[in-house]
């Protein structure tokens, strides 16, 4: 436990994918700067890594794994299914998880941990607090569209970032006095044009827009492995999209960004309702949602942000109103 001066502080973790890694550096700079945490509310990524240091997984533990692990073979990890709630059953990357979870039950966490995630039927936030936490953890990060619904009693939940991107209203519920809510979701300066005549894509754009975001291709690759179109098809599709020139973007291209633009848009609203102490967000603008490999990058960033941040927390512990 750091030097809070009596103050309980609460952490939250936002979402963000890839770039959620940079947790692990804002937590590792907190540490240093003997900053204690006596509370975490986790979204999505957030979730993942917010379990990990609940369960008293080491900092350095964590920043080892994100670094070591093959991230570019994650497409060996998913297990598509037909395309009934999902593409992905999920239950891979939860064993992965298990594997590094010391706890397998909230209440033997060194840490009260909250987890946040969105009742797919009736777009309701679900705080999960207690019972199995691998189940929680799996229905928290569990994509929508790509990930299917994990069943929680009579609910089919899934990612809360859909309406908590970073639950700082959740942390503050669990008893923080004071919130640091940690940010992975890059503002994203919007360009407006003509309705009915929009640009042509510059051959100088620097590929950092919205739809560009997203590197999925060996997932969309496996999908459409399994669904193989016949060599008539293949070839009509093929002739089509030459003729057509820029091709549209895939199915999880689709899903994921349509997601991403409503958290940042939710975030965005969420934020100006003022309800973090501390808002900690990393220069994560060159990094991608599913660039795991640059986790080196991510972590790093988190570091940067949350020094930079010590002496407005410091001050906020012992009291300053004006920090």
């Amino acid at each position: 436990m750091g030097k809070t001066g009596g103050k309980k502080i609460g952490l939250a973790l936002g979402s963000g994918a890839a770039r959620g890694l940079a947790h692990i550096g804002v937590i590792k700079a907190l540490e240093e700067a003997e900053i204690g945490i006596d509370m975490i509310a986790g979204t999505s990524v957030g979730a993942f890594i917010g379990a990990l240091y609940a369960s008293g997984v080491p900092v350095a533990r964590m920043e080892q794994v994100a670094k070591e692990v093959d991230w570019r073979q994650m497409a060996g990890w998913v297990d598509p299914i037909i395309p009934t709630t999902g593409l992905i059953d999920g239950k891979k990357l939860a064993r992965f998880m298990s594997e590094l979870l010391p706890a397998s039950s909230f209440e033997q966490l060194k840490i009260p941990l909250a987890m946040v995630t969105t009742d797919i039927e009736s777009g309701e936030t679900l705080i999960i607090k207690r019972g199995n936490l691998l189940e929680a953890l799996r229905a928290a990060v569990a994509f929508p569209g790509i990930f299917t619904p994990v069943r929680f009693g009579n609910r089919f939940l899934v990612d809360g970032g859909l309406c908590h991107p970073v639950p700082a209203d959740v942390t503050r519920d669990l008893g923080a006095d004071l919130v640091i809510g940690v940010c992975a979701i890059p503002p994203v300066a919007k360009q407006r044009e003509e309705t009915f005549l929009p640009s042509e894509p510059s051959s100088k754009s620097s590929g950092k827009g919205l739809l560009d975001l997203f590197n999925a291709e060996r997932i969309e690759k496996l999908v459409r492995d399994i669904w193989k179109p016949n060599d008539k098809e293949a070839e009509v599709k093929e002739k089509h999209a030459k003729n057509a020139g820029r091709k549209p973007p895939g199915i999880f291209k689709i899903c994921a960004q349509s997601v991403a633009i409503m958290e940042n848009e939710i975030n965005a609203l969420r934020l100006a309702r003022n309800e973090i102490d501390i808002l900690i967000r990393p220069d994560l603008n060159g990094i991608t949602l599913l660039e795991f490999h640059r986790a080196e990058e991510s972590i790093q960033a988190g570091e940067r942000a949350a020094r930079g941040m010590v002496a407005k927390i410091r001050a906020l512990i012992a009291g300053d109103c004006n920090a």
